[in-house]
């Protein structure tokens, strides 16, 4: 949100810096040149080409401020212009050297950069307009080259003397320098809303590092006190010689923080199918155990949230724990709903309570076993896949 308030700013700020420049070259051409061209109009040798010259920059003028407007309508964020906005710019800066040219080819060598040289006036503004969004070198080398010419054009028409060459360079640093101060602006310009962009970016940056650390920290914070209540306890015992290893209910406890921890460990792992990969580590404990677990897969994959995938995985892994040769666990997904279940050989095995509002864990011993499922509703439906049922190690993808 920032950074696009930057980036609007800074358009803002570049179409400014452009709409201003264009407003002075607009004002040169109207308020100084047109006067100055008209009311001695009768001195100059060709007066048509004058007006024919003067007219070709009036169109490239107008052509402007037209692509300005359209594109302050049309522009990025904020409606600011766009870079390389104007429409054919070496045309433009093309009609300009072309106008210059002819308007100065057509005055006395005494006339240059006076009065009745309004050509030169406002030149170097088209190019510090059409080339504001350039590189400033473009900017210098179309400053330059267009004062080269009309130097070539003065020595052509005869060295003036001293007195009038010093007055010709004063008023060429006048003009000219007005325009560099204008390009050197908008390029200062550029470069600070470039920087306060940049600045932002690296800011955001820092701020979404701190909040993974913030998360990363809470989360292991997190596992750290359910091993805290569980697993160290059991660690304790059996370091301390309070818990028989050979006692059955050790060795179902033992089994069962073993594939809490790997499934802890799962939630790490980049996977496609996040809540199967984590069902996987902990059924790879229990045929570590000499257990033959079966999983049958349906449905396409559902994004599921960390806590919502613990409830639903932990009351199979509870039962896993205490199956005792064969189990099949099963997980389907579907009609909004996502169910994982596993029926074990051992009806007598006690299932901890997980249920929570969202999650609903049925258990059912019927025929010497025991069958335990976890439901979540409320889940965005995927597509309905086949069943695949497998026995082996290694996971199983969804159909």
């Amino acid at each position: 949100m920032r950074e696009a308030l930057t980036e609007q700013i800074s358009d803002r700020l570049r179409g400014g810096a452009r709409l201003a420049a264009l407003g002075i070259l607009a004002a040169i051409h109207v308020g100084l040149a047109l006067p100055g061209l008209l009311s001695r109009l009768s001195e100059y040798p060709r007066p048509w080409l004058q007006l024919a010259a003067f007219g070709l920059l009036s169109l490239v003028l107008v052509t402007m401020v037209a692509a300005a407007v359209l594109d302050r309508g049309t522009g990025g964020p904020g409606g600011g212009p766009r870079r390389g906005a104007y429409v054919w710019p070496s045309v433009g800066l093309a009609c300009t050297v072309v106008a210059s040219a002819a308007a100065t080819n057509d005055l006395p060598g005494e006339y240059f950069l006076g009065t009745l040289h309004w050509s030169f006036l406002e030149a170097g503004w088209f190019g510090v307009v059409l080339l504001m969004d350039r590189p400033l070198a473009m900017t210098w080398a179309f400053l330059g080259g267009h004062l080269a010419v009309t130097f070539t054009q003065l020595l052509l028409n005869g060295v003036p003397p001293r007195q009038e060459a010093a007055g010709m360079a004063a008023s060429a640093l006048a003009i000219c320098g007005f325009q560099v101060a204008m390009a050197v602006g908008a390029r200062l310009l550029r470069d600070c809303a470039r920087s306060a962009s940049t600045a932002l970016r690296e800011q955001e940056r820092l701020h979404t590092e701190a909040a993974v650390a913030e998360h990363l920290h809470r989360d292991q914070r997190d596992r750290y006190q359910a091993l805290n209540a569980t697993v160290f306890p059991l660690l304790a015992g059996l370091a301390d010689g309070s818990l028989d290893p050979r006692d059955d209910e050790v060795r179902r406890r033992c089994a069962l923080e073993a594939a809490k921890l790997r499934r802890l460990f799962a939630e790490n792992d980049y996977a496609a199918d996040p809540l199967v990969h984590e069902l996987r580590a902990g059924i790879d404990v229990a045929e570590r155990n000499g257990v033959g677990v079966q999983l049958a897969v349906r449905g396409a994959p559902a994004e599921l949230p960390r806590g919502l995938r613990r409830a639903l995985i932990e009351p199979v892994l509870a039962a896993l724990a205490s199956a005792d040769r064969t189990a099949r666990a099963t997980v389907v997904r579907g009609g909004g709903r996502v169910r994982v279940g596993v029926v074990i050989d051992e009806p007598a095995a006690r299932i901890p309570d997980t249920a929570t509002d969202q999650v609903r864990v049925r258990t059912v011993s019927d025929e010497g076993r025991l069958w335990v499922e976890a439901v979540c509703a409320s889940v965005p439906a995927g597509r309905t896949g086949g069943e695949r049922t497998q026995s082996s190690s290694r996971e199983t993808s969804p159909s």
